[in-house]
């Protein structure tokens, strides 16, 4: 980073008359302060201030070598012309500077003129010292003062500055490294706070648009852009590509493996960072207009797969360093979970979509089968309710009439819910109606066949509870056999007593026989079967409802319609569970012959 450039003040007077030793203890005081001070930059302007005192000069530089240890940049300059600190850079052995930091010796120029070395940055100089600085043996960086008389600086001045630069890299290199920690530490929490945000986003758009942003804070660029790897092309797609100020950039298509420094990266599954990309072939200009000069991309994986690439450009030469790069690669790493899991995410969206399409699919043809309307028959009036557990349910009801006046009644329930339960539900009607329409059996011998049938599915832990009834309006008698469902109710003069009738469930055990029960109807009586999602419905205590508040509902309802008896107990059941879905379902028929 070069530090604010100073403007340059007018040159001090030669010191001529001093010794080497005064104006050094003066410059070591300097030295001294440049360790207390709060950053490099300041502690090298407050160095240059001083060395003035002593030494006069048009320019004064100090050059620091990058990480890589190719190119000295200027990190403080003085009376340079506008633009040479901030662009120029010197590779070793280039120029005086240059020169004096490849063989680690100072350089004492007297005119610039006479050395084909020198490179003119326009400064207007004569006289040029370059003093390398070296650190635990290692050249870190040049100090230089540049002056615009001819031999201005003797054999004494550099000594001066070779005995003081020996203290001077040193502070440096200190400087440097504990810079390095503090912007590590504000780089560590800034990643975690970063990673941590990433993981709380399941949509991979925003979760892209997010690190665009928590890049930014990081990392200065002008380009930022996601490819994803997708499988069907085997291509990297652009999935998001915006400027430093947040404005979308398009026009990027799909990049192969191997293609271009985004394509490297991902084929090598390694980061790839190029100073200057106008050098590099492997670059793919893909935003025409956009004129990138560096770039950094780096890969995402996860276990092995390659997810995408993150590409960072920039306007400017050599504009992302190691650092960046280490950087960049840590927070890939977080960002590729965040991407895996927001994947999933999607994936578990879409197949809840179609399970949801598939299941409100499956729920409207159960209701095809269900009954819509009563059927009508004289002296009889049929009602019935129906609230399934989940989207489908276990329970059914049916009407089927036996072609002589009479009709049949059927209430089941299937042990389990949702879909599996109604499938096996559904079958069993489909049994039923079947062997109704060919046979018009008796009620006992509707629950025999069934129960044979469905043994012989052999579908492991299904059983069917049902209740089958047979009505003759012109006796007015009901006939009844059941399989496992409560006992059905009857409410007659006032009281809601039970008709008690029962048989082993269906599909459980073979040949089975099953009891049948005739009921005389007189007018006015109610008969209502239920399935246990009735009476075992429990309030938020954990207490059910119960047959005998199922019976003292019925006498509340005795008076009304049949089909105004049965929605009435469904929304008195709802009243006492209090649940928004039922746990059980629950279905209700109602039977009520008509007074005289």
């Amino acid at each position: 980073m070069l530090c604010a450039m100073d403007r340059p003040e007018p040159e001090s007077p030669r010191a001529t008359s001093q010794t080497v030793e005064t104006p050094l203890l003066d410059l070591l005081e300097a030295i001294r302060e440049l360790h207390a001070a709060p950053d490099l930059c300041s502690g090298l302007a407050r160095l240059a201030a001083r060395i003035r005192e002593h030494l006069s000069y048009r320019t004064f530089g100090v050059l620091l070598l990058d990480d890589r240890g190719r190119e000295l940049r200027f990190h403080h300059a003085i009376g340079y012309p506008p633009g040479v600190a901030e662009q120029w850079r010197f590779g070793l052995g280039q120029g005086i500077i240059g020169t004096a930091a490849a063989t680690g010796k100072a350089l004492r120029v007297d005119d610039v003129r006479e050395d084909p070395r020198y490179l003119n940055a326009g400064e207007e100089i004569l006289s040029e010292l370059a003093i390398p600085l070296i650190a635990k043996g290692r050249t870190i960086g040049v100090l230089t003062l540049g002056h615009a008389a001819r031999a201005h600086y003797s054999a004494a001045d550099e000594r001066l500055l070779v005995l003081l630069a020996d203290h001077l890299a040193t502070a440096i290199d200190n400087a440097q490294l504990h810079e390095n920690a503090r912007a590590q530490a504000r780089t560590l929490t800034l990643l975690h706070e970063v990673s941590r945000e990433l993981n709380s986003i399941l949509d991979r758009r925003e979760l892209l648009a997010r690190v665009a942003v928590a890049i930014r804070r990081l990392i200065d660029y002008d380009l930022f852009t996601v490819l994803l790897w997708e499988e069907r092309s085997q291509l990297l797609e652009p999935w998001l590509s915006v400027g430093r100020d947040g404005t979308p950039r398009k026009g990027m298509v799909g990049m192969a493996l191997g293609t271009g420094l985004c394509g490297t990266a991902g084929l090598l599954r390694q980061p790839v960072r190029v100073a200057n990309v106008r050098l590099d072939p492997r670059f793919v200009d893909c935003f025409p207009g956009f004129a990138t000069r560096s770039e950094l991309a780096v890969p995402l994986v996860y276990k092995d797969r390659l997810l995408g690439v993150l590409d960072l450009e920039s306007l400017a030469y050599d504009a992302f360093t190691a650092h960046h790069e280490q950087l960049l690669s840590t927070l890939s790493g977080s960002l590729a979970v965040a991407l895996e899991n927001a994947r999933h995410y999607e994936q578990l969206q879409a197949e809840e979509s179609r399970y949801r399409s598939d299941l409100a699919t499956a729920k409207q043809i159960q209701r095809q089968l269900l009954p819509k309307a009563s059927p009508w028959i004289p002296g009889l009036q049929v009602g019935f309710a129906f609230e399934p557990a989940r989207d489908l349910g276990g329970d059914f009801y049916d009407f089927l009439p036996y072609g002589d006046g009479r009709i049949g009644f059927a209430a089941g329930d299937v042990a389990g819910k949702a879909t599996a339960a109604a499938l096996y539900g559904s079958f069993a009607v489909g049994l039923l109606r079947e062997y109704v329409a060919q046979q018009c059996p008796s009620p006992a011998a509707v629950l025999g066949q069934l129960n044979l049938k469905l043994g012989q599915l052999g579908v492991d832990g299904r059983f069917l509870a049902m209740a089958f009834a047979l009505f003759d309006p012109a006796r007015r008698l009901l006939r009844l056999a059941n399989s496992g469902l409560p006992f059905p109710y009857l409410v007659r003069g006032g009281k809601a007593a039970v008709i008690e009738v029962a048989g082993t469930p269906l599909g459980l055990l073979p040949d089975r026989s099953y009891d049948e029960l005739e009921v005389a109807l007189e007018p006015g009586d109610l008969v209502v079967f239920t399935t246990d999602g009735i009476d075992e419905s429990v309030d938020a205590a954990g207490h059910e409802m119960g047959r005998e508040q199922v019976g003292a509902v019925l006498l509340d309802l005795a008076d009304r319609p049949a089909r105004e008896v049965a929605a009435g107990l469904l929304a008195a059941c709802r009243r006492h569970s209090g649940e928004d879905e039922p746990a059980d379902d629950r279905t209700i028929l109602v039977l009520r012959l008509a007074p005289d």
